[in-house]
């Protein structure tokens, strides 16, 4: 699809259950209503679909529906043809990386070669805590994302793999089948500035970053230099931005939606004014305005969370109205 945004691609959430959006919903009812939702994105012209790799539920854990990451996306690849399929991102350390890089070739062979793979370091210890998953610390968790962006590449592209690394161990494993893509893309969530970053300036083929415009340039700053550090171009990472997507009439609807939702549901911002700043929330004319923000400051591709799932009002929005209104990356 060709787009006014001048070769910037856009994808969108399915949802399943994590933010408590299929709350009160039976769970044939939920999943029905996400592959309506997917089969819709892909109609409008959106490039890639996504999903959440989390098992229990946020901001509150609550008894309902999650729908479990590469089990959805396995499904939505019948249901779908041509959208891409991801998740923002894997935790490299709940699944065997082995395992891991079968589930994720599987996935593009059925898919006829739409896997975009995402993988972070992990955060949610209550999660991991209920689910019996060991906490690393942080350096260790980093330590494994970068062990596993190594030996996923190579299960995908040679016939047997043999390391040895700190965390992970592979001898003479097979992979098979290959994936369909000579090589799919290799996305790193999280923005740690010290040794996330230079991970991704490393071995990531895109960052996914989920910050206000002065985090975004500040980030790019950041990983310019530490690509410049590796010897690699900047250019080679693509740089994306995960930000919440309401469209509303006026932007006295988008305040008072804003102070109905304070108190925990705006995603870590205690103040309004600084989440209706940092995220593509408002009219068709604020949100395309702040969008265009992020495109000036280097952005390519937008992985939308739209705030009124299972709802699709701002899921054709975005695409009709604020799509046609951005101009082309510089």
């Amino acid at each position: 699809m060709t787009v006014a945004g001048g070769g910037l691609r856009f994808g969108v959430f399915v949802p399943q259950g994590w933010k408590l959006e299929y709350r009160g919903w039976s769970g044939p009812d939920a999943w029905a209503r996400s592959v309506e939702l997917a089969g819709l994105a892909e109609e409008v012209g959106y490039d890639h679909l996504w999903v959440y790799d989390h098992v229990e539920t946020v901001p509150r854990r609550e008894p309902t529906h999650v729908f479990e990451a590469f089990t959805m996306l396995s499904a939505l690849s019948q249901r779908t043809s041509r959208i891409g399929l991801g998740q923002l991102v894997t935790c490299s350390s709940y699944r065997n990386t082995g395992l891991l890089a079968k589930e994720a070739a599987c996935l593009d062979v059925y898919s006829g070669g739409r896997l975009i793979l995402g993988l972070g370091a992990g955060w949610f210890e209550e999660e991991y805590d209920s689910y019996g998953y060991r906490f690393l610390a942080p350096r260790e968790r980093i330590r494994v994302l970068e062990e596993s962006l190594t030996v996923i590449r190579r299960l995908w592209t040679e016939e047997t793999v043999t390391f040895e690394g700190e965390h992970l161990q592979f001898r003479g494993a097979f992979c098979d089948p290959k994936p369909v893509q000579d090589l799919p893309p290799l996305w790193v969530g999280g923005g740690g500035e010290q040794v996330t970053l230079r991970v991704a300036a490393r071995l990531a083929d895109a960052t996914n970053w989920q910050v206000g415009l002065d985090g975004f340039i500040r980030k790019s700053a950041l990983l310019e230099r530490y690509c410049d550090e590796a010897g690699r171009p900047f250019g080679a990472v693509t740089r994306t931005h995960g930000p919440d997507c309401r469209i509303f009439d006026t932007d006295a609807e988008a305040r008072a939606w804003c102070a109905r939702e304070g108190g925990g549901d705006l995603w870590g911002h205690d103040d309004p004014e600084d989440y209706l700043r940092d995220n593509l929330v408002g009219t068709v004319e604020q949100v395309a305005e702040k969008a265009q923000g992020f495109v000036d400051a280097g952005c390519r591709e937008f992985v939308l969370w739209l705030r009124d799932l299972p709802g699709d009002e701002t899921l054709r929005r975005f695409m009709a109205e604020v799509v046609p209104r951005l101009e082309p990356a510089p």
